[in-house]
């Protein structure tokens, strides 16, 4: 059989002819004598291409059309048009989706030829449609190496889902670490759309779902609700979306079971990174804390040029993701002083040349330490360059003005208003005013001028007004 074909037409011997005609060619013929009749059809059987006449009582091809190219976007109408304004009516079918159209009188070849057209352009849009698909799975995995925390990982999922079937909600739900319950962890409905799953899945429909380890599609409505278990080692999650145009096939749910385990194996593999970096960071914080208990003038000063950079970037209004960087660098940039030997470090009076030289790598060493555990590149600059002055008289590169990177422009002034607060062996600390005062004083040289005005703004507000004049 070379395809099958829907009629609609509503004159009997027409349709009969073309069944007559079209049946000796190779062609299964289903025929149909109006456009509510053709609709019925279509929800009950899947056909290659329509021919349909234009000019019938009740529903009309224009009223057809514009029914069926919601929901079956790509098959391929022809339209038979005779009568007045033939051209004019073609056109206007062709705009609501027609995919070509035919005038009377013509013979059966050039109707044959038409069929035969538009079926290799549906072969050839499916075969695109398939290059699609599997180039979405190269882009999973491309993405699955790439992206190693979870959060993003899932928004490149939505991305993707929403590029290749343009679902009206999608729903990503992944196991809790105490329970077995699957919590909604990432969502995104359309406009005017809302959310009516629950947050938590019931838990006999998960068992249900990874005991078969096939899709579950529940239809209501007009709507086709999937469930797509994720699967890797173990249940990894659920990927829920409705589908509400109908435009799910077989083969289209088949690509989304190869699609799941993918996504199975990713959301496993950056939870493992996740758990590897987070040891590693606690480790490395281990390191900083016995580090600082070298030397008593220096205990807890990390934790406190985080607490005065996150000041400074909660009034910048950094996002949560940017305050996470800074957080991070604060803790981690003096690191590389563990590499320094005690008597520079610890030495009660003031440093020599080759001793202050000694000292000024420590940016350095702290980037060669954090330099395998592949944390984001925002960090790693800011703990390089955070003893960088505006002026280009800082230390390692002697960068100025806009090369400084903002997070290390903020560490910077965080750091020294933690260490001009401190008592230090070689010195007697200042008082907050004093502190205050020094950095007004050097902003546009060694400090960004912008940066210690948000920090003011920022410590008037949580220290009090008196603390700057």
């Amino acid at each position: 059989m070379k395809g099958k074909i829907l009629v609609i037409d509503d004159d009997a011997s027409i349709r009969n002819l073309y069944k007559k005609a079209l049946t000796k060619e190779g062609y299964e013929i289903i025929l149909s004598s109006d456009g509510k009749e053709g609709i019925g059809i279509l929800e009950k059987e899947n056909v290659d291409i329509i021919i349909l006449d234009l000019q019938m009582p009740g529903m009309d091809g224009f009223q057809f059309l514009s029914t069926i190219k919601e929901k079956m976007e790509e098959l391929p109408v022809i339209i038979i048009s005779t009568g007045f304004g033939t051209i004019e009516n073609a056109v206007k079918a062709i705009r609501m989706g027609a995919s070509d159209f035919i005038v009377k009188p013509f013979t059966l070849s050039q109707l044959l030829q038409i069929i035969e057209r538009n079926l290799k352009m549906k072969s050839l849009s499916r075969e695109v449609s398939e290059l699609k698909m599997l180039q979405t799975i190269f882009e999973l995995n491309k993405t699955i190496v790439s992206l190693l925390e979870v959060d993003k990982l899932l928004d490149k999922v939505v991305y993707i889902i929403e590029g290749l079937f343009h679902p009206h909600k999608i729903g990503i739900y992944l196991p809790t670490e105490s329970s077995k319950d699957f919590i909604l962890r990432k969502k995104k409905v359309e406009m005017e759309e809302k959310w009516d799953f629950p947050v938590v899945l019931d838990r006999e429909f998960t068992e249900r779902l990874f005991e078969g380890k096939e899709i579950i599609v529940e239809e209501k409505d007009g709507q086709k609700k999937l469930f797509i278990p994720l699967i890797g080692k173990e249940n990894v999650g659920v990927l829920v979306f409705v589908d509400s145009e109908n435009r799910i096939t077989s083969r289209e749910l088949k690509f989304l079971q190869i699609f799941g385990t993918q996504l199975g194996i990713g959301i496993e593999n950056a939870r493992l990174f996740e758990l590897i970096n987070s040891s590693y960071m606690n480790a490395i914080r281990s390191l900083v804390n016995s580090l600082e208990a070298r030397d008593p003038y220096t205990k807890g000063h990390s934790e406190q040029v985080a607490y005065y950079s996150l000041l400074i970037g909660k009034e910048m209004g950094l996002s949560e993701e940017e305050l996470e960087i800074l957080r991070n660098a604060a803790y981690l940039h003096d690191l590389g002083k563990i590499g320094i030997k005690d008597e520079i470090l610890l030495k009660p009076g003031p440093l020599n040349e080759e001793e202050r030289n000694i000292i000024k790598k420590h940016p350095v060493l702290t980037v060669e330490i954090l330099q395998p555990l592949n944390i984001r590149k925002e960090e790693i600059e800011a703990t390089l360059y955070h003893h960088e002055r505006v002026d280009g008289k800082g230390y390692p590169k002697g960068l100025k003005g806009d090369e400084i990177p903002l997070y290390a422009k903020i560490l910077a002034v965080a750091d020294a208003y933690s260490a001009m607060i401190s008592e230090r062996p070689y010195r007697k600390k200042m008082s907050k005013e004093e502190a205050i005062e020094t950095l007004k004083k050097n902003a546009g040289t060694q400090f960004d001028k912008e940066v210690v005005e948000w920090f003011l703004k920022a410590i008037s507000k949580k220290e009090g007004k008196g603390v700057v004049k």
